[in-house]
């Protein structure tokens, strides 16, 4: 058992408990990082480390005094013999759990060999932990301090401008996917994925600016092509409360047709990794690889299945209101790696209107009255995820 001790640097003292509210893991080769986000600055972080010996792994085990665990983390993770698990399973790394012991939350991180672990403040309320075995160099593919301070700093500079102001309103990304010389799917009469995305995204605002009076922001307002990772960027340095990706699918069969609605998971099937490749296919120029399966999200995922549900249900009610139970095809929410929602560090969903390679979903897509069925639907859904929330 080694004590590694504390870290060298200043941590001023709380008198309130801090709250862990999100935990971003990132795994590389030999280099793996945890960031801990609170709502106040953890206070006086210990390390402590022990090698693996046998079957057991080894383990670094950081204990944050007077801090507490957000009663969505609980409830996002699985529970065994008092500990909430966080499995990875990814390039050494097996496992990430949480314990509350007293008034302590201790944060362990299991491995297949022992890792030096270093712990920097981040952005005031938040730490970075940073685990590599002996020797290794730095993994390029993590992200720097310095990208994760102004991530944090994005959310604290609006949560004190809200609390400065008082305002409260809600703030949405609508995200109409492709555009410009990614035109995406191309239907049987010849339509472009990118126009029905981007038309029925601008229904969308307009339902949801009427409708909640939230402030919606498009990451492209025309035909322009905007990248993956800056889509995401754009809802990350607005802070946005949702971010919504709007689509139209596609298959090799023009017998597929339906409606949708995916969040950020592992693919729940084999259709599900198809559209997730389908609509990644323009982003290798932006260190997908590596991302796609090495970069954990975790804190909202549960948050964001529910969401699906709720644009899930409320369109396929609604349109099948209107066009009839027997023209309705309701697949579900699924799940699949997609890269524009990698990168969010809110809820976020992205919405597969129907089929543009079915000639009867191409025809309703090419509809206002269809475009605008969907859109009104899925601001009622966004809407009634806010308000099970109490926002």
């Amino acid at each position: 058992m080694k004590w590694l001790g504390l870290i060298v640097a200043l941590w001023s003292s709380v008198s309130a408990a801090a709250e862990l509210k999100q935990i971003k893991v990132f795994v590389g080769d030999a280099h793996a990082q945890l960031l801990l986000v609170g709502d106040s600055a953890f206070n006086r972080p210990e390390i402590r480390t022990t090698p693996a010996v046998g079957s057991a792994p080894a383990r670094a085990t950081i204990s944050l005094r007077a801090a507490n665990l957000d009663s969505i983390l609980q409830e996002a993770y699985p529970k065994a013999q008092g500990r909430w698990l966080i499995p990875v399973g990814r390039k050494g790394i097996r496992q990430v759990t949480l314990a509350q012991v007293g008034g302590a939350l201790k944060i362990g991180v299991e491995s297949d060999e022992l890792r030096a672990v270093k712990l920097t403040a981040i952005g005031g309320h938040a730490l970075l932990v940073d685990l590599r075995v002996e020797g290794a160099d730095k993994d390029s593919t993590l992200p720097s301090p310095e990208l994760l301070a102004s991530w944090v700093s994005g959310a604290s500079l609006k949560r004190q401008a809200a609390a400065t102001s008082g305002e409260k309103r809600r703030l949405i990304v609508i995200d109409p996917g492709h555009g410009g010389h990614d035109s995406g799917a191309v239907g049987v009469s010849g339509i472009h994925e990118s126009d029905v995305a981007l038309a029925i995204a601008h229904r969308l605002k307009r339902s949801l600016e009427r409708t909640l009076d939230a402030e919606v922001i498009l990451t492209r307002e025309d035909d322009q092509f905007v990248p993956l990772q800056e889509r995401a960027a754009i809802a990350n340095a607005l802070d946005a409360d949702l971010f919504v990706s709007v689509h139209a699918n596609a298959a090799l069969s023009s017998q597929a047709w339906g409606i949708e609605t995916f969040y950020l998971d592992a693919a729940s099937d084999a259709g599900a990794a198809r559209v997730a490749v389908r609509e990644n296919a323009l982003s290798r120029g932006e260190k997908r690889d590596n991302i796609l399966t090495d970069l954990f999200v975790t804190g909202t995922n549960r948050l964001s299945r529910l969401l699906a549900q709720q644009v899930q249900s409320r369109v396929i009610q609604n349109v099948s209101e209107t066009f009839g139970a027997d023209q309705t095809h309701d697949l579900g929410v699924k799940t699949a790696l997609f890269a524009v929602l990698v990168w969010t560090r809110m809820p976020s969903i992205l919405f597969e209107s129907s089929f543009l390679s079915n000639p009867q979903d191409e025809m309703r897509l090419r509809m206002p009255l269809y475009q605008q069925i969907l859109a009104d639907s899925m601001a009622e859904g966004i809407g009634l995820w806010f308000e099970q929330r109490g926002r």
